[in-house]
């Protein structure tokens, strides 16, 4: 089978291209996730690359550019997994298969390093950059992800004159530091390669203050009708999920000002301020308002 035959098939009456959200760990992507499925048009696969396969978690960060693509292989670390290889061609078949009745995409947070393959591997793909402000993803973050092995040296490759204020610092403003430089990174990753795409970048915030506008915009992105009928089975999930924040760290049952504004009671101010300096050393802007 060609490696690029699959993608051939969008083309055509009621074909709608696949899409991919892309989003940063502990950015609201299980939420959005489970928000477009309420669509009843719209299929979202939860995480099959990092979930479903190891190899993609070891090599996260790795670039991978259009030129890596190999039609036969698909990447050359592939080599030797043929039933890997097997699992991603089915999967972009599967994908392909997507239209007007249903459009299918999938989300995932390891591919930041993987655009440029992704690209070549499926031309067609639209990209939702799901993004939100860093110091909620920082608080989120501090108690489950170790970055010191893959991190640190991507940024400090990226920001070479960077200088930590945390080398001496206590584990807390540290791991807060480490998190800020995997969301600076991964932003980056995704800057250099998403106008190659037809894409979006959704703010979290975004959709909690403007839900339906929104929603109706990704709708059309999609390739689907602003239908209030199937629209108002997304509203009615939303409703449900923002009534009250429970259920644990995560859960996605959280009302909005708990979505934005829970950082500022988890954060100490020593980790604020080592977030911001890493923000600043890589010129990050944050406003929190664009859809």
């Amino acid at each position: 089978m060609s490696a690029l035959g699959g993608a051939e098939k969008v083309a055509g009456t009621g074909a709608r291209a696949p899409y991919f959200v892309l989003a940063h760990h502990r950015s609201g992507s299980n939420f959005l996730n489970d928000l477009l499925q309420a669509h009843p048009r719209i299929e979202c696969i939860n995480e099959p690359f990092s979930m479903h396969t190891g190899h993609f978690r070891e090599c996260d960060l790795a670039p991978w550019s259009s030129a890596d693509f190999d039609p036969e292989l698909l990447h050359a670390s592939l080599a030797g997994q043929e039933a890997l290889r097997g699992y991603l061609i089915d999967f972009r078949e599967y994908l392909c298969q997507s239209n007007s009745a249903r459009v299918i995409g999938f989300k995932d947070t390891v591919l930041f390093g993987k655009l440029g393959w992704l690209k070549a591997f499926m031309p067609s793909l639209k990209i939702i950059f799901l993004r939100r402000d860093p110091r909620s993803i920082v608080s989120s973050l501090l108690d489950f992800w170790n970055y010191a092995e893959l991190v640190r040296p991507a940024f400090e490759g990226m920001h070479p004159d960077y200088r930590s204020a945390a080398i001496d610092a206590d584990r807390a403003i540290a791991s807060a530091e480490m998190a800020a430089m995997s969301i600076v990174v991964r932003y980056e990753l995704a800057r250099r390669t998403l106008d190659a795409f037809e894409h979006r970048t959704l703010h979290l915030e975004a959709l909690m203050r403007r839900p339906h506008e929104c929603l109706e915009e990704l709708a059309g992105f999609l390739g689907l009708e602003a239908n209030d009928t199937q629209l108002s089975a997304q509203f009615s999930f939303l409703e449900a999920r923002q009534a009250a924040t429970r259920g644990g760290v995560f859960s996605s049952f959280r009302t909005p000002a708990d979505v934005e504004n829970r950082w500022k009671q988890h954060l100490q101010p020593p980790q604020v301020r080592v977030i911001e300096d890493v923000l600043r050393a890589a010129d990050v802007e944050w406003t929190g308002e664009s859809v």
